[in-house]
């Protein structure tokens, strides 16, 4: 017999006196004492080195490392590492592959560790360990080196990761698994598990990142600011909130609303979500070095795309922010009705508004269309032209 053969044969012969008549091993850690740890590696607790197959106890031996560090019981803030994350741990002890001559046991990532997940022989690359671009200051472990610096939190990813993470340092806000203001894990079999647990909330989840329980829009904005003075918060609510006096704005008003978190466009490492007008306003432009929009429409004065109003302003928007009262710039004849002959803007309107100047359908304010409805007369919008109103004969508006 060859001797390496030979050698692998009594290896195995060693082993199998140990484990039970069948050749079955119980799963890994169920009971070291009848599995793999009672003579070739590991010790009565567990299953892992120490010792390693040459029987080095040392964590600066590649065969110890940082195993105990990985396979601790009941983790305060990790899953419970598995020997089959990074092993194809044998089903038997003659399972093609497990005694095969070179002491080695070989490195094979399973699924948390990514597809791309790497051994060198003295360092990971895997995704359970995060990476650079993360934030991480350790995405790269050495696995001799077991005092602690390597699995501290930022380790792996920043605390908040950088942009386009949200900046927002109170983890809880959007992770249901992390305590309140603080880094301590609720559920820690959650953490480094695959899955990105965040907040459930409405408009499809998008309040994990942005906004509040009520809404999808700031505040809070992915800098975590409330103010309406921030540029990020501006006049979100002022916009989206139920009205009496325009009709309802959606988000996708001003923005290309993505259909799922990873939708092109929407994390596209800024922290800054484009504005995008919506037809109502198609020449409108949002200068975001002073927050200002302009070329507006729902903001004009009815004279086509002339609105400016500032996003960060405080303040409600009073009957004549948009439009004079006095008819005043507005288009067609409305200064000489309104200022000169004093008529109420209900006279034309009689469907928007009445004589007390309130709106009185806000789903006809500010949607794009001349609502006309005269008490006596009627309009030919082809032509822009009034006719048996009573007050005067057919006239172009």
């Amino acid at each position: 017999m060859h001797p390496a053969t030979l050698a692998v044969v009594v290896g195995l012969a060693g082993c199998l006196s140990d484990v039970p008549s069948n050749g079955d091993l119980p799963p890994p850690n169920a009971d070291p004492q009848l599995g793999c740890a009672i003579t070739c590696h590991g010790t009565e607790t567990s299953n892992a080195p120490p010792k390693s197959i040459s029987g080095a106890t040392e964590t600066t031996a590649v065969g110890i490392g940082a195993h105990r560090q990985h396979l601790t019981i009941a983790p305060t803030w990790h899953r419970q590492v598995e020997c089959g994350d990074c092993h194809n741990v044998p089903a038997e002890v003659s399972s093609p592959g497990h005694i095969d001559g070179d002491n080695k046991a070989e490195v094979m990532f399973g699924a948390v560790a990514g597809a791309s997940a790497t051994w060198t022989g003295t360092t990971c690359t895997a995704g359970c360990h995060g990476s650079a671009a993360f934030g991480g200051t350790s995405p790269t472990p050495i696995w001799t080196q077991v005092d602690g610096t390597q699995g501290t939190c930022g380790s792996c990813h920043g605390a908040p990761p950088p942009a386009p993470h949200p900046a927002d340092t109170n983890c809880a806000s959007c992770h249901p698994t992390m305590e309140e203001g603080s880094l301590t894990f609720r559920d820690p079999a959650s953490h480094i598990n695959g899955v990105v647990d965040v907040t459930s909330g409405v408009a499809g989840g998008c309040t994990s990142c942005h906004g509040s329980p009520t809404s999808s829009a700031p505040p809070k904005d992915l800098a975590g600011n409330t103010a309406n003075t921030a540029p990020g918060v501006g006049a979100h609510v002022a916009h989206l909130m139920p009205s009496n006096w325009h009709r309802a704005i959606a988000c996708s008003s001003c923005h290309a609303v993505p259909t799922s978190v990873d939708a092109p466009g929407h994390l596209d490492g800024n922290n800054i979500s484009e504005v995008v007008f919506d037809t109502l306003n198609p020449a409108g432009v949002y200068t975001r070095a002073n927050a200002t929009c302009s070329n507006q429409y729902c903001h004009g004065t009815g004279r086509g795309n002339t609105g400016t109003k500032s996003w960060i302003t405080p303040g409600a928007l009073a009957c004549g922010g948009c439009h004079s009262m006095t008819g005043t710039n507005m288009s067609g004849d409305h200064r000489r009705h309104i200022g000169e002959e004093n008529m109420k803007c209900s006279e034309c309107h009689g469907d928007v508004v009445n004589a007390a100047q309130t709106i009185i359908n806000a789903n006809l304010h500010v949607n794009g269309v001349h609502e006309i409805k005269m008490a006596n007369g009627t309009f030919n919008a082809a032509n822009r032209s009034c006719a048996n109103t009573g007050c005067h004969g057919t006239e172009t508006w």
